[in-house]
C-alpha cells in the first residue's frame, strides 16, 4: 500500500512557499461476496466410509490482495511518480507473478526479477503500456517505467498461465486492503469519487466529502462473479 499527498498548486510571490492545504481521512472496511468464502464439501465419487474431505482453500479467499481502492475524478491531485525512487517490485517465482496485481502512480517504474531457476520472457500489449523485456534467467531483472494511467496486463511468453495487473493511477491515493480495512491519509479537503477496482468486476464507484480534519467512513461491499469471468476497468 502507498499513499502520499500534494500540496496545492497556485500563483506564488518569488520564495514563497506554497501553504499545506487542510486535510482529512478516508477509511472503512472491505468485505467480498460470501460465495467467494464458502468452502464445499467435496463430493465423493467412490463410496468410502468418513466424512467428506474439505477441499484447500480456494485462491478467492486472497481476493482481497487484488483489490485496489482510489480515488478518482480529482483533477488537482493529478501526480507524476518519483523517477528517481526505488523501483516497486513484481517477482517471477513458483512460475507466477507476485504480487499478481500491483497499483502504481504514474511515473512509477516497475522492476521485474526472476527468482525462478527457468527463463521467463515478460510482456505486455496493453494500450496503456506495450513492451517485452526479452528472455532472462534467475537472478536477472529488468525493469519497466509506466507514464500513462490505465490497466496493464502482463503475461510471460513462455509461461502461459502465468499473468499480472500494474494499475497505473493519476495520483497517489490508493491503498489495498489489508485484514479488511483500507485508509487514504492526508486528502486534501473537497468532493471524490472512490473507486473500487478489481479485474473480474465494473469498478465500484461512491462518492464522499472529505472535510479537513475529520475522518469519513466509507465501507464496502464488493460482489465478485465467479473465477474466470470479469470486465476490468
Amino acid at each position: 500500500m502507498w499513499i502520499g499527498a500534494l500540496l496545492a498548486t497556485s500563483r506564488l510571490l518569488p520564495g514563497q512557499a506554497p501553504a499545506p492545504r487542510a486535510t482529512g481521512r478516508i477509511e472503512g472496511t472491505v468485505v467480498l461476496s460470501q460465495t467467494l468464502s464458502v468452502r464445499k464439501p467435496r463430493i465423493r465419487v467412490y463410496g468410502e466410509y468418513g466424512p467428506g474431505a474439505l477441499p484447500p482453500p480456494p485462491r478467492a479467499l486472497n481476493e482481497l490482495a487484488n483489490l485496489v481502492i482510489y480515488l478518482d475524478s480529482a483533477a488537482d491531485l493529478d501526480a507524476v511518480g518519483d523517477s528517481e525512487a526505488a523501483p516497486l517490485v513484481i517477482e517471477q517465482r513458483d512460475e507466477a507473478f507476485l504480487p499478481h496485481v500491483l497499483p502504481v502512480v504514474r511515473g512509477a517504474t516497475v522492476a521485474f526479477p526472476n527468482q525462478d531457476p527457468v527463463f521467463h520472457n515478460v510482456f505486455s500489449l496493453s494500450k496503456a503500456r506495450s513492451f517485452d523485456l526479452g528472455r532472462y534467467p534467475k537472478g536477472a531483472s529488468k525493469s519497466v517505467r509506466f507514464d500513462r494511467a490505465g490497466v496493464v496486463q502482463v503475461f510471460c511468453h513462455i509461461h502461459s498461465d502465468m499473468s499480472a495487473i500494474v494499475l497505473v493511477l493519476d495520483n497517489p491515493f490508493f491503498a489495498v486492503p489489508a485484514r479488511g480495512r483500507y485508509v487514504l491519509e492526508g486528502v486534501p479537503a473537497g468532493e471524490y469519487r472512490v473507486v473500487a477496482w478489481h479485474e473480474r468486476i465494473h469498478p465500484v464507484v461512491r462518492r464522499v466529502r472529505v472535510t479537513p480534519g475529520d475522518v469519513t467512513i466509507l465501507n464496502l461491499n464488493i460482489p465478485l462473479p465467479p473465477e474466470g469471468t470479469g470486465a476490468g476497468r
